[in-house]
């Protein structure tokens, strides 16, 4: 059974923190492009997006997919992505489908937020 994805979006330090729980399929990939107007850029002007994917059970080709929209209409917007929290096999898979070129994947939220 698929896990609803919950999503806060908010201001930390100089960046945005996007934290993500549950599962990331094509229905919940709908959720996470409606629920901000990414095309516009982040809330307060804000050039950096950290994602958290600790609390993410499961993604599938759907939710790859809806990530790099997101993730594009951000970059042409000139906003950096980071992520934290994702499981090796993702991270991988991130790699494997060119998703990396849109987002860095860092070891923890304290790394991300700070670019270490």
């Amino acid at each position: 059974m698929e896990a609803e994805l919950i999503i806060s979006l908010n201001d930390h330090k100089d960046v945005c923190l996007l934290q993500l729980t549950g599962d990331l399929t094509k229905t919940s990939g709908e959720k996470l492009l409606k629920y901000y107007d990414w095309e516009n850029g982040l809330p307060n002007d804000k050039n950096i997006l950290v994602v958290d994917f600790t609390k993410v059970n499961y993604i599938n080709s759907a939710g790859i997919a809806y990530l790099f929209r997101m993730s594009k209409l951000l970059h042409e917007k000139q906003v950096s992505i980071r992520t934290f929290g994702l499981e090796y096999h993702y991270e991988k898979m991130f790699q494997i489908v060119g998703l990396t070129k849109f987002l860095k994947n860092y070891p923890s939220e304290w790394a991300a937020i700070e670019d270490w």
